[in-house]
């Protein structure tokens, strides 16, 4: 059985889905078609539903991860922890003036974070134990100040499947609160 409404929608209590039920999500996620190491999207149950989440690969100046039509309003950078130690020293000016342009996003009633695929304790021991205790305290002082300075929130979601999981929680979430506003505006666009 395939259930197609919006999740703002009223559902039938949690003891009436069965987890067979199939949930097809009302938005495309897009990927940047740069993502070497894309998330699937798969095998995500909410509220007892398999959800059924659309993909598509596309050219994004920004982030790794959208909504369809909505990549200059919500943003999602993943990054590895090799990535991110990597993206905070030596790639630190791209992923600087990344952040830059998720602000400008920010500033403009969007939202767009980093997620990575580690946990900050584990990235930072693993770092102190190669004898990398400049490049530890770099990574430390990067997650202290670029979330404020890029009003950009850095999550550690501990791994690969939970940031995952998160990151489509993000989007899901972000798409409800503002689904009605989007929708409007493209009326009012389409006027």
């Amino acid at each position: 059985m395939v259930v197609v409404q919006s999740p703002t929608t009223a559902r039938p209590p949690l003891a009436l889905v069965t987890s067979s039920e199939l949930y097809v999500c009302p938005f495309t996620v897009i990927e940047s078609n740069a993502e070497q190491a894309q998330w699937t999207f798969q095998g995500i149950v909410i509220g007892g539903n398999q959800w059924v989440i659309p993909r598509k690969r596309q050219y994004m100046k920004t982030a790794d991860y959208s909504i369809e039509g909505l990549s200059d309003r919500i943003l999602i950078e993943r990054k590895s922890p090799e990535d991110l130690v990597g993206s905070v020293t030596g790639g630190h000016k791209r992923l600087e003036a990344e952040h830059q342009r998720m602000l400008d996003v920010i500033e403009t009633g969007g939202f767009a974070c980093l997620i990575c695929e580690g946990s900050l304790s584990e990235i930072d021991e693993a770092l102190r134990h190669d004898d990398r205790h400049g490049t530890a305290e770099t990574l430390l002082g990067c997650c202290a100040s670029w979330p404020i300075r890029f009003k950009t929130p850095w999550f550690f979601a501990g791994d690969r499947r939970r940031a995952e999981l998160l990151a489509f929680r993000i989007l899901l979430k972000w798409w409800m609160d503002h689904s009605t506003e989007t929708n409007s505006n493209d009326k009012e666009k389409s006027k």
